[in-house]
């Protein structure tokens, strides 16, 4: 009997030990990343494991609207769901954050904050939580909320973990929001860049906005992380960039473009890259730019790049370009019917298009109102 009591006293030494070794490494894993998803991501990840509960949760402060947000993620993926709610006693995650106190619920449901937390954590089923505030120079910056604990209850040692890797995370979520910051202010300025388009041709100002919506619905489909599924966005702002260089004759014709006026409007990728092309960290973004019009067949514009020498995010463009292209009314032309475009963007898969893009773009559209299944069947029938 003493030596299983000694052998048990082994093993929680073993486990205490594990928890500082991961203590240690906490603020080199959080600290690899700037971005606040992938921050949540990591970190929720390793608390799991160092308190051995069932989920972790991690909120920060909007400085805009004073509330929490978080975003939900399944499997270390990307999904954006963003969930705000207000600091305030009717939450658990709202009443750590108000008070500033770190919270150990023993029995959720016999508390009523379980009924007006927010609905993502009531179907987690929560019996006892602990929760932590993330304080940065003497104010509230987030939340840490740990969610069922696999030993029964959450323990004083549980508190005391919990509290030392809130230390850690604060100090690099503060160093998130500041890149965030400065993020935002790229990104508007990107923004503005697009703008300058709308101001040259309305046409192509609307063009871009609907092209980012695609792009983003085709992005969501692949497995991309999340700085990926931020550059795809702002190479969709950016696409056409290059028709500021087109004089407004050709740019604003209200008719089809002859042939040597369409040799002029093949050159705006090189023209956008012209533009951009010396912004070391747009590289990613321009590349989706400045190869939008190639095709996997070789017979895309302005470079004639095949395959696999055309960058993914140039494809995700592509896609979307063309097919809001396709469904857009313009002054000699109308605009063909969502369902008859999907159908050609399918029909040109591995030639125009990449496979892997237009599978994409297939799941996503038909996530869509766009998408009728009845008009699906009958367009198979009739190719």
């Amino acid at each position: 009997m003493t030596k299983d009591k000694n052998l048990m006293s082994i093993d929680e030494m073993k486990d205490r030990l594990q928890k500082h070794e991961d203590l240690l490494r906490f603020s080199h894993l959080v600290s690899s990343s700037l971005n606040f998803k992938n921050i949540q991501r990591k970190a929720s990840n390793k608390i799991k494991k160092i308190i051995n509960c069932e989920r972790v949760i991690i909120y920060r402060i909007n400085e805009e609207t004073g509330n929490l947000f978080c975003h939900d993620l399944f499997d270390g993926k990307a999904d954006h769901d963003i969930y705000n709610f207000s600091i305030d006693e009717n939450s658990y995650s709202g009443s750590c954050a108000k008070f500033g106190a770190t919270i150990n619920v023993v029995d959720c449901a016999n508390d009523l904050r379980t009924k007006r937390d927010p609905k993502f954590v009531q179907k987690m089923n929560p019996k006892n939580m602990l929760l932590t505030p993330l304080i940065n120079k003497g104010e509230v910056f987030g939340v840490i909320q740990a969610i069922n604990s696999k030993n029964g209850q959450f323990s004083e040692e549980d508190v005391y973990f919990l509290e030392a890797v809130e230390i850690q995370l604060t100090s690099a979520l503060e160093n998130s929001l500041l890149y965030d910051r400065l993020k935002s202010q790229f990104v508007q300025v990107c923004e503005a860049l697009g703008d300058a388009i709308v101001k040259k041709d309305n046409y192509t100002g609307g063009h871009t906005k609907r092209v980012g919506i695609f792009a983003e619905m085709i992005a969501k489909e692949l497995d991309l992380t999340f700085d990926e599924l931020d550059d795809v966005r702002l190479a969709a702002v950016l696409h056409d960039i290059g028709k500021i260089g087109i004089e407004d004759k050709i740019l604003k014709k209200a008719a089809p473009l002859t042939e040597e006026e369409f040799q002029v409007m093949k050159q705006h990728p090189a023209l956008g890259y012209e533009i951009l092309g010396h912004i070391d960290s747009l590289k990613t973004v321009v590349d989706g730019m400045r190869f939008h019009h190639e095709r996997p067949d070789g017979k895309g514009y302005p470079y004639g790049l095949k395959g696999e020498e055309i960058p993914l995010i140039a494809m995700i463009i592509s896609v979307a370009d063309t097919f809001d292209a396709m469904i857009s009314t313009r002054p000699y032309r109308k605009g063909l019917p969502p369902m008859v475009a999907y159908k050609e963007i399918l029909d040109n898969c591995g030639t125009q298009f990449s496979e892997r893009v237009v599978e994409a773009f297939k799941i996503g559209f038909k996530k869509t109102k766009m998408y009728r299944i009845e008009l699906d069947e009958e367009l198979k029938k009739a190719s």
